[in-house]
């Protein structure tokens, strides 16, 4: 069972992996579904210096997980440039950190309407699948991905920020700076941080990008983006009817 756990997908024999909502995603869905809804109940029962307490633990855990991934991938020799933090998702894992013991508006905004839903979508379209259930790589994927979407969860129901649409230039704003230099980075160094320069394996993206070509799919993704930022400022208010004692 443990015989590829350090094994990087290069050296992996073909058909190692599962299928995208094949019963091993699926089963990895509803685990961490029923995970996130335990902690959010829960959650809400604790203190107010307790729940502060519970998201810097989560916050120090995503730094652990983190680290233990790019120690293995140094100590193994696949330490490249492409596995560096620089998707959205890794990047969130230093907003969600700093938001945890420097709470802003801009850390909350970005927390709350683009690492969530970024971080759901790797879950639901993830790029890791191509590795055997028990590999480091696999495990990572989805724990750092399911505490990438419970912690903007419980910020949310605790109250310790909510999303305001006059702020959609922040997380606006956030996207404009780093695209640019992250497609630049991903043409020099032959990466797709963002997937800014391909769609990722496995993504509806992929047919559009298969059908017209890299320009239509490019403005296709940055559209769905904008849309899906726009939509979580409705989705988090009925969130927050459902599951927070208080309305603001």
């Amino acid at each position: 069972m443990f015989d590829s756990y350090f094994t990087y997908w290069s050296d992996l024999p073909a058909n190692s992996g599962y299928e995208t909502f094949g019963k091993v995603h699926l089963t990895w869905l509803v685990g961490i579904a029923l995970a996130i809804f335990v902690c959010i109940v829960l959650f809400r029962r604790i203190s107010p210096a307790a729940q502060n307490r519970f998201l810097k633990t989560l916050a120090i855990l995503m730094l652990a997980l983190e680290a233990y991934r790019e120690t293995v991938l140094i100590v193994t020799g696949h330490m490249e440039f492409e596995n560096l933090p620089l998707h959205l998702c890794g990047l969130a894992i230093f907003v969600e950190v700093l938001f945890a013991f420097f709470p802003n508006s801009f850390l909350g905004e970005f927390t709350c309407v683009a690492c969530l839903p970024g971080a759901a979508s790797a879950l639901l379209f993830p790029d890791w699948l191509r590795y055997p259930t028990v590999n480091y790589m696999n495990l990572h994927g989805f724990i750092m991905h399911g505490i990438l979407v419970l912690f903007p969860l419980l910020v949310l129901i605790s109250g310790k920020y909510v999303p305001k649409i006059r702020h959609i230039y922040m997380p606006l704003i956030f996207f404009a700076v780093a695209a640019p230099i992250l497609h630049r980075i991903n043409t020099v160094q032959g990466c797709n941080f963002m997937f800014l320069n391909r769609p990722s394996l496995g993504s509806p993206f992929e047919a559009v990008y298969e059908a017209y070509g890299y320009g239509v799919y490019l403005a296709f993704f940055g559209a769905i983006v904008f849309a899906v930022i726009l939509a979580m400022y409705g989705g988090i208010g009925l969130f927050r009817k459902i599951f927070c004692k208080n309305k603001d």
